[in-house]
């Protein structure tokens, strides 16, 4: 599933390509989806201007001048291109026609969804109202961790987006890494300089995973073009039994927390 640096970075895309358009036209062509495409769509937005696209952890805001939003969560394999013409493809959902652009919405496996919304209710619907800070907001430091410490691993604590915004397992487990802390630690057990480290390596992770455009594990893509080279600087995830970048004298280990592979060195991460 899309984390946080490919939301981000598929939200600079459509800042740069469609903000301010007026919508020609707008057609469901599969609703669908986690939820059903609301079959009124059309007549919300149709004629309307898109003002601003945001993002909120995994979620992306598309606001509108009518007062309107669209709240997209790209589930598993959901994307967007951008095509001069009408070329539908198997697996596409929605199409807006800006005129000389038109923008489609694909998802193979149909985990995502498009709810509309008032854009004054939109931070408030039940996707968005419990999510944590966003981790590369001032928000999000070291006495917020100081300050909600639970009594479960620092991995469970980082993936929960009650806690923190937008993280998910590949980044937990690069950032753990990056702040020499194993995965089974227990928050409770934490030193104060050793949440600083974790406060530092999120942002730091996050913050290059999207200059590169984050990680294209499996099928992330923009406008049919695979983004993702943050894959490239990946230390610990998917590299079981292969050598530590950092100590150089230990094998990778995989284990399993709440359903989810951990990635971590043993001599490092203490």
């Amino acid at each position: 599933m899309p984390e946080l640096p490919e939301v981000e970075t598929v939200k600079v895309f459509l800042n740069n390509n469609i903000i301010n358009q007026k919508i020609f036209d707008i057609k469901v062509l599969n609703k669908k989806l986690r939820y059903e495409i609301p079959s009124d769509i059309h007549g919300v937005f149709n004629s309307s201007i898109i003002t601003k696209i945001s993002r909120r952890g995994k979620y992306l805001i598309f606001l509108f001048k009518n007062e309107k939003s669209l709240l997209i969560h790209l589930g598993m394999t959901g994307c967007f291109r951008i095509s001069k013409e009408i070329m539908k493809r198997k697996h596409d959902h929605l199409m807006i026609d800006f005129g000389e652009k038109k923008l489609f919405f694909n998802d193979i496996r149909k985990f995502g969804f498009i709810k509309v919304y008032n854009s004054k209710e939109v931070l408030r619907s039940k996707h968005l109202k419990h999510i944590g800070p966003e981790p590369l907001g001032n928000d999000f430091n070291p006495d917020y961790i100081f300050n909600n410490k639970k009594n479960m691993t620092i991995k469970s604590f980082l993936m929960n987006q009650k806690v923190i915004a937008g993280l998910g397992n590949i980044y937990c487990s690069e950032i753990l890494h990056d702040s020499l802390i194993s995965p089974k630690k227990n928050v409770k057990s934490l030193s104060d300089l050793e949440i600083v480290r974790i406060i530092k390596s999120t942002k730091k992770i996050l913050k290059i995973a999207i200059s590169k455009g984050g990680s294209s594990i499996k099928n992330f893509n923009i406008s049919d073009e695979v983004v993702g080279y943050f894959k490239n600087n990946l230390k610990v995830y998917g590299r079981e039994n292969l050598g530590c970048k950092r100590c150089k004298n230990e094998k990778i280990k995989k284990i399993i927390q709440n359903g989810r592979s951990s990635f971590y060195c043993i001599k490092c991460q203490l």
